[in-house]
């Protein structure tokens, strides 16, 4: 069936798209203009499925996005490369060449039963690629090859990331999004930012960027102990920040295993809206030797007994320590005086009540 004919009977209504089984449009605007575009680039779509009625009426089974998307710019509420599709009708070859394009479309018939078995098939027997199986059919070559065969065949690096019960190259992702983070002063990439990155140095030696990774590499590794819970994205960035520390880090690797270990059990890390700047000081205090409280965060018991050692006004209001207003006893959180990053005790001779906008304010000091 071609595009025109599928959109013909779309808008005469042999083909249903809007059916029960169906979900709601979730494709944006700019994956219909893909739809489009590889419609015109003629880069094949996957088939559409129509199940065939007694009456002959056509219902969609899948397809329905790309039928929105052919159906929005052909009626002139979809744009594709800023012109609609009017727009294409004397300068262009577009109309045609989309209007004429062959769709693979596979109709079925049978039982209600057997209909919703294929629906339910259809959406759960693909397993879509990963981001790095993407990657890799876009950009293979020495570089990827070398980086897979570093994964593969390096013990180092298979201690310091997740292991993964089917390899489907999420590791080799993360190991180069870290490539890039140290290529591009720290900041990861964004998005098809790594795309480029790889396709730049599809044919290029890994050699190079493995000398650049491996000190960090070997710090994680050193550092922390393999059943660490310690994300692997956050040590892989303390070893970027910390690096000229190896040697102290070094000394008090136990220490850090042990306490960060038990504090990510508590209470107060689960609770911690800073989970990672928490692990981050705590680690800093042990080599520092500025220890920081095991007890992370002030609880509603302590809240309570700080408020009743203070006088309500008449209307019931509580002063903030910082901006001096007052406020209702839910409007006050209580944080330290003296940072509990910077070894304050989680106690209420250090505790202060502040409104959110003093707290927020506060930050490390």
């Amino acid at each position: 069936m071609t595009v025109k004919e599928l959109y013909e009977k779309v808008v005469s209504g042999k083909i249903l798209s809007d059916i029960d089984l169906q979900r709601a449009i979730v494709y944006d605007s700019a994956k219909q203009s893909l739809v489009i575009d590889s419609i015109y680039r003629g880069i094949p779509l996957p088939a559409f499925y129509l199940w065939e009625r007694e009456d002959g009426i056509l219902e969609v089974l899948d397809g329905k996005q790309r039928i929105e998307a052919i159906r929005k710019f052909k009626q002139g509420d979809l744009k594709y490369n800023n012109k609609t599709w009017k727009e294409y009708a004397y300068d262009s070859d577009l109309q045609p060449k989309i209007d004429q394009t062959p769709l693979t479309v596979i109709v079925c018939g049978g039982t209600e039963e057997k209909k919703r078995e294929i629906f339910k098939r259809i959406n759960t027997l693909g397993v879509p690629l990963s981001r790095y199986e993407v990657l890799n059919g876009l950009y293979h070559g020495e570089y990827l090859e070398g980086l897979d065969s570093y994964v593969r065949t390096n013990a180092e690096i298979r201690k310091v990331l997740p292991p993964a019960a089917i390899d489907r190259g999420d590791n080799k992702y993360h190991l180069l999004e870290y490539i890039y983070y140290i290529r591009h002063g720290s900041q990861f990439p964004k998005k098809d930012e790594l795309d480029e990155y790889v396709k730049q140095h599809q044919g290029d030696s890994f050699n190079d960027d493995l000398k650049k990774i491996r000190p960090y590499i070997s710090f994680v590794r050193d550092v922390f102990h393999e059943k660490s819970k310690v994300p692997s994205v956050l040590k892989f960035r303390l070893g970027v920040k910390y690096l000229k520390d190896r040697a102290i880090w070094l000394r008090h690797k136990d220490e850090i295993w042990k306490e960060v270990n038990d504090f990510m059990k508590s209470e107060g890390y689960r609770l911690s809206p800073t989970k990672e700047s928490d692990i981050e000081a705590m680690i800093m205090g042990i080599v520092g030797n500025c220890r920081v409280d095991p007890k992370r965060l002030f609880t509603q018991d302590d809240k309570l007994r700080l408020l009743s050692e203070r006088r309500a006004n008449g209307d019931g209001l509580y002063e903030c320590d910082g901006c001096h207003q007052h406020f209702r006893a839910e409007e006050l959180t209580v944080d330290h005086r003296h940072p509990w990053s910077l070894g304050g005790r989680t106690v209420l001779s250090n505790a202060q009540l502040l409104c959110r906008p003093c707290n927020s304010r506060k930050g490390n000091r």
